[in-house]
């Protein structure tokens, strides 16, 4: 009988490679809860008033948006909204919408506040460029994915990865990425995951049960 292939969830492993990334453009000694960077508190303490400061006024060329919603539209079309600048050079007009949460196990939402802080806060954009640009092309590009296996999608940020010289992200690609073709040609997301338990649960009752410890812990978290 051949064993199970362990595909982990291809989102959560971009957060823990842009949390390594994101660590080494802005080192700093963070303690549980405080996780933040400087421009994170920056952008929390004056978001509405930087809001009022911003002047950019050029019209983005419509993109497709393939169903993406809340925090992940907002950073799509921040994104977007780099990239134009980076390409035309004008200040694009953004539709600022509710801060995500800085929730630790969801890292992406520290791509947000870099593009916004970006945007907001000019004396911090020649140190977050950098950043940026990581986050908006190649990052942004496998975020964006439809999540199936793809080589060109793994090969080329782990080559953007790789040039950045960040030794822990570079190393989340061999331990948490498994880059090989899936079994079954489903998206290596989490959701995934949530349907076979919750297909096990129905075909087999006892696993909602307390006597088996390991089936209880799954479905105790069977909605993370």
């Amino acid at each position: 009988m051949e064993e199970p292939q362990f595909i982990g969830c291809q989102h959560h492993v971009l957060d823990l490679i842009l949390r390594h990334v994101l660590d080494s453009f802005f080192p700093t000694k963070t303690q549980s809860p405080n996780i933040n960077y400087k421009f994170i508190d920056e952008v929390l303490a004056e978001y509405d008033e930087l809001q009022a400061a911003y002047s950019g006024t050029a019209v983005i060329p419509e993109r497709q948006n393939l169903g993406w919603r809340d925090d992940f539209k907002f950073l799509f079309e921040l994104c977007e909204s780099y990239k134009f600048h980076e390409k035309e050079k004008k200040w694009p007009k953004i539709t600022w919408r509710k801060l995500p949460s800085l929730h630790s196990a969801r890292w992406n939402s520290r791509g947000i506040f870099a593009l916004i802080a970006f945007f907001l806060l000019p004396k911090l954009r020649d140190q977050l460029k950098v950043a940026c640009n990581f986050v908006a092309n190649m990052w942004a590009q496998a975020w964006f994915s439809n999540q199936h296996y793809s080589e060109n999608v793994y090969d080329e940020l782990f080559s953007a990865v790789s040039e950045l010289k960040c030794s822990k992200a570079v190393n989340c690609f061999s331990t948490h990425w498994k880059r090989e073709p899936s079994v079954l040609d489903v998206p290596r997301s989490n959701i995934v995951a949530e349907r076979g338990v919750k297909l096990m649960e129905e075909l087999h009752a006892t696993c909602k049960t307390d006597k088996y410890l390991s089936c209880k812990f799954i479905n105790s978290n069977s909605q993370i």
